[in-house]
């Protein structure tokens, strides 16, 4: 994805002769008394000064290596930080090199001491690379990675990453990697304007007790116009819970700050026409976004393609209680990607719980030809705007996970769009709401609900668009056509209970756009689904 490398794809090269590298091992630097309130006020030091670039050198030859043998840089997995002394968890360090030249400090804290850890060059295998006699190591690593023994406890499996700018991700058990966060994001995917990407520019690294459940690493933020110090406290386990405490300082206006970054990827999916030429039904990280207001109301916001278009919607929100990115589609058949394992990427979800009262959540998207790049961005722009020279505290918890805990509510789980026949000037919205799976029930058994009097209600923000028709389908028995032959007859099988709310709207010609809302109702009038928010654009 775009900003950071992938993970698994660590670099190899090969060694030089000893006496070549000898004078360039590590060396352990004298420790210094450390804390969070210390980073935090040489965070606010720095950011009441100009900013000042990186001090740590990097040779051309490391600047000038191809993807290929970057990629044949591999760090030593037994000469991991702590692996030889059998804690919990595990670092692996990052060669700098190709797209990867900023460096960072790592330091070890240990008690309330930290001391630095100098580059070294025996914790690499340089597979096939012939480094040229005389070149100077690296001034720092790339990044970091974590493992603990998050799936068996034969293997410790990577679960976090820091690499690249402020980027980093996080896994839960048995999950790929999908989309990335950022520390902080300053002007992300506002047109014409220049997007600053501050970086971490050192790690204090907490050595872990030998029953801790729980890795903590503290950084320094630094850019041209901010500079900040961060603490993560990361649990991981089926879900991966990563608590982020901040203080940031302006040293200058910015047009657009975003706290809680997310970039993900969304390439196409069901409601995407006319499709790329390729073989899989859909291609994503991440398929809606999820929002929880303060007032406990669900609104869900699919992903789509935005062929050749820019697409910004913003979400004024007061003390919201969590936002996520999902990928909610967990059917193979919807993506037919075994490499990729799209069906299994992550969903990440944001708990605020200092610093977000009141701002705006932006959710961007932006074209894209293939599924190589990010171009889904979404932010948390504090309101009203941060004083330059005046530190803010933040704090959030992010939950890397599978699927959210049901909501008793019906979820959307697709959003088809098309013209009805022989009305090319209409537009015919059909949207899938399903209840959780529930084991007990069977097909054919009676509904888990009494939907009788149920009915979905839309309502439409331009008042010149004519809803000219509204209604509903029960969907649950038709779905059983998509299982497999020989499947979907099963009296052992168990299928969700599937509503389809479908409507047609007839858009003025000269209207550009529509912005829509969608929910089901019981017969008292009582919400007993998600809402799903949608901004219908004109084809062009």
């Amino acid at each position: 994805m775009a900003g950071i490398h992938n993970p698994v794809m660590t670099p190899c090269f090969k060694l030089l002769p000893l006496a070549a590298f000898s004078a360039c091992l590590a060396t352990t630097a004298r420790a210094e008394e450390f804390s969070f309130e210390k980073l935090k006020a040489k965070a606010r030091e720095m950011a009441a000064k100009p900013h000042q670039p990186s001090p740590l050198k990097l040779a051309d030859y490391w600047k000038g290596l191809h993807y290929d043998q970057h990629r044949d840089i591999r760090f030593k997995m037994d000469s991991g930080l702590w692996a030889e002394e059998k804690l919990p968890f595990s670092i692996d360090f990052f060669h700098p090199g190709w797209t990867a030249k900023e460096m960072v400090e790592i330091h070890e804290v240990a008690g309330s001491e930290s001391t630095t850890l100098k580059f070294d060059q025996k914790l690499f295998d340089y597979g096939k690379n012939k480094v040229p006699a005389g070149t100077p190591a690296p001034d720092g690593y790339a990044g970091w990675r974590a493992r603990c023994h998050l799936n068996t406890a034969d293997y410790m499996d990577e679960f976090l990453v820091f690499l690249g700018a402020s980027y980093f991700r996080a896994i839960p058990a048995n999950s790929p990697y999908g989309l990335s966060a950022r520390g902080l994001s300053i002007n992300s995917g506002l047109p014409g304007v220049p997007e600053e990407f501050p970086v971490f520019t050192e790690f204090h690294l907490k050595r872990p007790e030998k029953d801790a459940k729980s890795l903590t690493a503290s950084a320094i933020l630094d850019g041209d116009s901010v500079a900040g110090a961060y603490q993560f406290t990361i649990t991981p386990g089926t879900e991966t819970v990563m608590d982020v405490e901040a203080e940031i300082t302006l040293r200058k206006p910015v047009q657009q700050l975003g706290l809680a970054p997310f970039s993900s990827m969304y390439w196409f999916g069901e409601g995407t026409w006319p499709k790329p030429k390729d073989f899989r039904p859909e291609v994503h990280d991440s398929d809606g976004l999820l929002m929880e207001l303060g007032s406990g109301n669900l609104h869900y916001r699919p992903l789509e393609h935005t062929h050749n278009r820019f697409r910004h919607c913003v979400f004024t929100m007061e003390k919201p209680r969590s936002w996520a990115l999902l990928q909610r589609d967990r059917s193979f058949s919807s993506y037919q990607d075994i490499e990729a394992r799209y069906h299994e990427r992550p969903s990440v979800r944001v708990e605020p719980v200092e610093g977000f009262d009141l701002g705006k959540l932006h959710l961007i998207e932006m074209p894209t030809i293939d599924e190589t790049g990010d171009n889904v961005i979404l932010v948390w722009d504090p309101q009203p705007a941060l004083e330059v020279g005046k530190p803010f505290k933040f704090h959030y918890r992010l939950r890397w996970m599978r699927d959210p805990a049901p909501s008793g509510l019906f979820t959307v789980r697709a959003t088809r769009l098309g013209t009805p026949v022989q009305k090319p000037d209409q537009l015919l919205i059909a949207v899938d709401f399903a209840k959780p799976l529930n084991p007990i029930e069977k097909v054919g058994d009676p509904k888990w609900d009494d939907t009788k009097g149920w009915k979905p209600v839309v309502t439409l923000n331009q008042k010149e668009a004519k809803l000219l028709h509204v209604g509903m389908d029960d969907m649950s028995m038709a779905n059983v056509d998509d299982l497999p032959a020989g499947l979907g007859r099963s009296d052992k099988l168990h299928m969700p209970q599937v509503l389809r709310a479908f409507f047609v709207i007839e858009p003025p010609k000269d209207l550009g756009q529509i912005d829509m809302t969608c929910e089901l109702q019981d017969a008292e009038g009582k919400a007993v689904s998600e809402r799903w928010v949608y901004l219908w654009m004109k084809p062009e």
